[in-house]
């Protein structure tokens, strides 16, 4: 199939699913802020950086199997494909049962090590504690949309997710206003979204018209599976362990300059900026299997224009939520609250946040090309670089010189610095590719 055709086919369901999971992550801080109030936002703002490092490790197990599984397909050697599925749910339970003894263990001391503030603690922990509880489900649900994507079906993903995404939508009024729930409400609602999705999941992958099969004999450990997992995955956990000392040192450094105020700004920021934002890895996610199928069956010419116009679609489309955000951003923060001082610190925040929005895209789609491909070092090196060599020594200086204002200009600096660093590598790999 034609490259830009294949691209929308596989990428589509993929981009209306991240979408309406960025939505209703939207409308939880949407309900939040306007239910609960600023000190809502705050406690929602203070679990961004546990929500990433939860995120990371089903990721870690979502795009290494899937990619693995993408290559193996291309080889078409569905059996292989099945062993390494039978793996990826073994390491799945392993991390939920972790995820389940931390929200036993307590939550507060954790939230503390990141940073929040004790005003928000109490609010703070009873959200994460319930997410935690929940953590085996979301765990599944990510790793498992990722397999089904890379098995060629997108639109089966995108179908469990929309389904989630509806019920955590309604659910959020119901358990956050009529119930009284409070902040409790969204994550149970998150929850029962999770449950859901999981179940749509679970009765596809064993109902045979998919070309996996998930059979509960093959859920075992197998070294060498888990290794080249690993090894993939190990960039996409390193990235959200990354983004969890970001958020930390974003939290830390607000909580100090700016107060409570500025963490809710930093939520109701983050929560827009990732709306806009998660169409890309919905590109991303259509991409890969694309890349790693034709890479498998040694099409260089194609994995290379699969490459350039994955590329020049999240340009376009992020230069045009670029100019809404910095034409209109009192829309995206007033939709979180009716405060005029929250709104006018929101708006000046969000249009230096995004500075380099349109360009942030060429990293992420140049690391997942890494993976796709299975050279997994060269995508834990560019991740590496933009998490540890370039943001976090940024977000260290620029607030002790510019205030809370470091914090917001720390990104778009290090996303422009990682444009130059990726390109230079994709670049140096690639010319050496023959079909």
């Amino acid at each position: 199939m034609p490259i830009l055709k294949l691209i929308g086919k596989m990428s589509a369901p993929a981009v209306v699913s991240m979408l309406v999971i960025a939505a209703y992550n939207m409308v939880d801080a949407i309900f939040i802020g306007r239910f609960v109030g600023e000190m809502g936002l705050a406690a929602l703002g203070s679990n961004i950086p546990a929500i990433f490092l939860l995120m990371g490790f089903s990721l870690f197990v979502g795009v290494g199997g899937s990619t693995a599984i993408s290559r193996t397909l291309g080889k078409e050697d569905t059996e292989g494909a099945n062993r390494i599925l039978g793996t990826m749910m073994f390491m799945v339970l392993c991390l939920g049962g972790v995820s389940l003894g931390l929200a036993m263990a307590g939550t507060e001391r954790f939230l503390l090590l990141l940073g929040t503030s004790e005003s928000v603690l109490e609010p703070a922990s009873q959200y994460l504690t319930i997410l935690l509880y929940g953590g085996p489900l979301s765990i599944f649900t990510v790793a498992m949309n990722n397999v089904v994507r890379s098995e060629g079906n997108a639109r089966m993903a995108m179908l469990s997710m929309v389904t989630g995404a509806v019920v955590n939508v309604l659910l959020d009024p119901v358990f956050i206003y009529y119930l009284d729930w409070g902040i409790q409400g969204a994550a149970w609602a998150t929850v029962v979204a999770h449950l859901v999705t999981t179940l749509i999941m679970l009765r596809y992958l064993q109902s045979g018209k998919s070309s996996l099969e998930l059979r509960w004999s093959s859920i075992r450990f197998h070294w060498p599976i888990v290794k080249e997992i690993s090894g993939v995955g190990m960039s996409t956990l390193l990235m959200n362990s990354g983004a969890t000392i970001i958020q930390s040192l974003v939290i830390r450094s607000l909580v100090h300059y700016g107060g409570e105020a500025s963490v809710s700004i930093y939520a109701m920021c983050n929560r827009t900026m990732m709306f806009l934002f998660m169409p890309v890895f919905g590109i991303q996610a259509g991409v890969l299997p694309i890349i790693g199928y034709n890479y498998g069956a040694k099409l260089m010419k194609r994995v290379r224009h699969t490459i350039f116009v994955s590329i020049v679609l999240c340009t376009t489309y992020l230069m045009i939520g670029w100019s809404f955000v910095q034409l209109f951003p009192g829309v995206f923060i007033g939709a979180f609250t009716d405060d005029v001082a929250l709104i006018e610190e929101g708006v000046s925040a969000i249009r230096k946040l995004s500075i380099a929005f349109p360009v942030v895209g060429i990293p992420i789609m140049i690391v997942g090309t890494f993976q796709a491909i299975g050279k997994a070092k060269y995508a834990l090196f560019l991740t590496t670089n933009r998490t540890f060599i370039l943001i976090i020594p940024l977000l260290l200086y620029l607030p002790t010189q510019l205030g809370a204002d470091g914090v917001w200009f720390a990104f778009p600096i290090a996303d422009s610095l990682a444009l130059i660093v990726n390109s230079l590598f994709l670049w140096k790999v690639f010319e050496k590719f023959k079909d």
